[in-house]
């Protein structure tokens, strides 16, 4: 039994804390079902 597998980090801008830090998200999918959850880490939107 074979399994797709993807995973996306990005960066949501409009989440940003009052140090103008963003969170990072990561999507993951697999086999077309996808969940989209926070890493909890914070990183400068302009990187």
């Amino acid at each position: 039994m074979n399994k797709a597998f993807n995973l996306l980090f990005y960066v949501k801008r409009l989440k940003t804390n009052a140090k103008g830090l963003a969170l990072i998200y990561l999507h993951i999918t697999v086999d077309g079902v996808y969940i989209e959850i926070s890493s909890k880490r914070y990183i400068n939107p302009d990187k």
